[in-house]
């Protein structure tokens, strides 16, 4: 019999569905819509007077994607993995050194921890081929993956920078929302601190109970290239971004109303990328391989800000709001807003496009049950998440790096998932 595999749709083929959702509920719930052939034309506009009203995000959104993975690919972050992977000889030792990599790593920046974490899998399997001891490499691969269960809580989520950010798209409704109450608050510190113990416990344990196999892999050729005929080191680039650096830390701590959001923590990665590649022909090459990964966002965000649009000019955000305020009540207002956003990363997987569909309706039920602001980015900042590791699409850089197939990996990020559902449902109802 023909076996056939699971596959996962195509994140553009699911905006495209969510977008023709919207517009059937607009058409049907819609009360600021003309009634008969009218509302048709009326949600199409909608439609499209939202389509460009994300432009300045989305920048961020690939800014933050694309400088991040260049930083894993540059030469002194190649010469870490490599002795992290020295370190890495005995198998159990290095899967809790992996898995504790990858978390830091993940609260820096997702995709710096994504594409880090699969050179440093790809490095510890290969040392094992070669020494002919055998490792579990489907939990390699999960332990790496779980960096994605805690970025949207870290330094490169989604929301909790996007409010922290001067005039972004929900500035009216709750104003500056700054990162001393969303991602340094003592219920994230408190969570990701949990996180950083519980996961590589359970790592090491499923390490000692499933040692695997000695991996038979073929020498790869590392993404990382020792290429001579890129051209001499320069001191340019390091030099300019010092002084960028220099710049932005200067301006920081002498403004008298400073924030830290998305721009900021873009502006510090591209001044880290400029110090971390020896000359441009280096910078470029790690360029090349990093941007098909933002496509993605490039593709699929106008689609989530006319979805916003349809949303908000139809009058379906207030119908959907007041629903949601109806079975809420300040103390569950949290945790459904958690499951309903773990629910809603299985069909919308960019952070950043599931913060403009569904942060204005979390937001304006949070002023209304009198829920605060910043304890409501976070509750869509763990559902996100959370259920990453039930959807493998951001794993994709991280097989394709690996050879992995999902079904590897999934069958211990489910177990991760499991721990994270506990520690962020808890958190929320505590805090």
């Amino acid at each position: 019999m023909k076996k056939h595999r699971l596959s996962v749709p195509d994140p553009l083929i699911l905006a495209l569905g969510l977008t023709g959702i919207t517009l059937i509920l607009a058409l049907l719930f819609g009360p600021a819509l003309r009634p008969g052939p009218a509302g048709l034309i009326d949600v199409l506009i909608c439609w499209t007077e939202g389509f460009w009203d994300l432009l300045a995000f989305s920048m961020q959104m690939v800014l933050i994607l694309l400088l991040g993975y260049m930083l894993a690919l540059s030469p002194v972050l190649d010469r870490l993995s490599s002795r992290l992977s020295i370190l890495s000889r005995k198998p159990v030792r290095g899967t809790v050194i992996l898995t504790v990599t990858a978390l830091i790593f993940g609260w820096l920046n997702w995709g710096l921890a994504l594409v880090f974490g699969a050179i440093l899998v790809k490095k510890i399997a290969e040392q094992a081929s070669r020494s002919g001891q055998a490792v579990n490499y489907g939990l390699l691969g999960a332990s790496a993956y779980v960096c994605m269960m805690v970025w949207h809580g870290g330094l490169s989520g989604s929301a909790p920078l996007s409010v922290a950010d001067r005039g972004h798209f929900l500035m009216e409704s709750t104003g500056i929302i700054p990162l001393g109450t969303t991602l340094f608050s003592p219920m994230n510190l408190a969570v990701t601190g949990v996180l950083l113990l519980l996961i590589p416990l359970t790592s090491r344990y499923f390490a000692g109970k499933h040692p695997g196999n000695v991996p038979d892999l073929p020498p790869a050729e590392s993404l990382v290239k020792d290429d001579r005929t890129t051209g001499k080191r320069s001191f340019m680039l390091p030099v300019f971004g010092v002084l960028l650096l220099a710049g932005f830390l200067f301006f920081y701590f002498s403004g008298s109303e400073s924030t830290l959001g998305l721009n900021q923590v873009n502006i510090i990665l591209f001044a880290l990328v400029l110090m971390a590649f020896p000359n441009a022909a280096k910078l470029g090459n790690a360029a090349a391989k990093a941007v098909s990964s933002t496509t993605g966002i490039i593709i699929q965000f106008p689609l989530y800000a006319g979805i916003m649009g349809v949303m908000k000019y139809s009058g379906l955000l207030v119908v959907i709001t007041h629903w949601f305020v109806s079975v809420s009540t300040p103390q569950t207002l949290p945790l459904l807003s958690f499951l309903s956003a773990a629910l809603v990363n299985l069909f919308v997987p960019s952070g950043g496009g599931q913060w403009a569909v569904q942060g204005p309706v979390l937001i304006e039920a949070a002023g209304l049950v009198g829920v605060g602001y910043a304890k409501e980015v976070m509750a869509l900042a763990y559902g996100d998440q959370l259920t990453n590791m039930l959807q493998p699409f951001w794993a994709l850089p991280l097989l394709g790096i690996t050879g992995l197939k999902a079904g590897q990996i999934l069958k211990y990020s489910l177990s991760f998932m499991l721990i994270g559902l506990v520690v962020f449902c808890l958190a929320l109802l505590i805090f």
